[in-house]
Formats: C-alpha cells, structure tokens, sequence
C-alpha cells in the first residue's frame, strides 16, 4: 500500500501532496531548493512506484509560480516516469496553472508536455 506524501510549502521548496486513495497529486509554489537531489527523490520514488499500479485516474495539479533549471531537470524527471501512464493507455492529465502575464510559466508547461507526451491542460488564473 503507497502511503501519501506530503511536503510543506518551504520559502525554497513547493507544497506536494500525493495522495493515491484521495487521488490527489498536487505541486504548489515555488522550487529552487539548495539541494534538488535530496528534496525530490522522495517524490521520484514515490512516483516509480505509484506508475506500478496506478488509480485508473490520474489528475496532477501543477500551480507553480517559479522553479529554477535544477528543479526543472527533476520536473522532467517527473514527468518521464509519469508518461508510463499514457503509455499504457490509461488516464492521465497534468492541469498546468499559469499566471496569463508569465509566458515563461506557459512556454514551460508547453515545453513538459510535449517531451513527455503526457496530456496537458492550460489554466490561467
């Protein structure tokens, strides 16, 4: 049984919650932690073994406002192991929250689903 995950909201680090019975997999904040390593390999590992045996659901919430190139290797990262999902054929979307001033945040996303493959959806707010 996958226990959920729960990092708090750090001035350096983005709230996580991955929840696999509540079907919750949130991403909130910002992400430029002194050592990217060691903040998402939690993650990582709870992700490779979330993909094993996934919710025949998986809606992932990303409403970041910032992270900075080493948290985007590991985002990517991320998504790679995710994309396992839809290789399967089975139900994945990322919801991307963008801010309709900050065409980085945008660009980014666009950037992630394109590598990954993984379905995304665009929500300004």
């Amino acid at each position: 049984m996958l226990k959920e995950l729960r990092l708090h909201e750090t001035p350096d680090s983005f709230e996580v919650i991955l929840d696999k019975d509540r079907s919750r997999f949130e991403f909130y904040g910002k992400s430029m932690p002194e050592d990217p390593n060691s903040f998402f390999i939690p993650i990582l590992d709870w992700l490779k073994e979330y993909v094993e045996n996934p919710n025949r659901e998986t809606i992932i919430t990303f409403k970041i406002d910032y992270f900075n190139s080493a948290s985007s290797k590991k985002l990517l990262d991320m998504f790679s192991i995710l994309s396992e999902i839809h290789k399967r054929k089975m139900v994945i979307v990322v919801n991307w929250y963008y801010r309709p001033v900050d065409e980085d945040m945008f660009e980014s996303g666009e950037t992630f689903a394109e590598l990954s493959k993984i379905p995304f959806k665009f929500i300004p707010y």
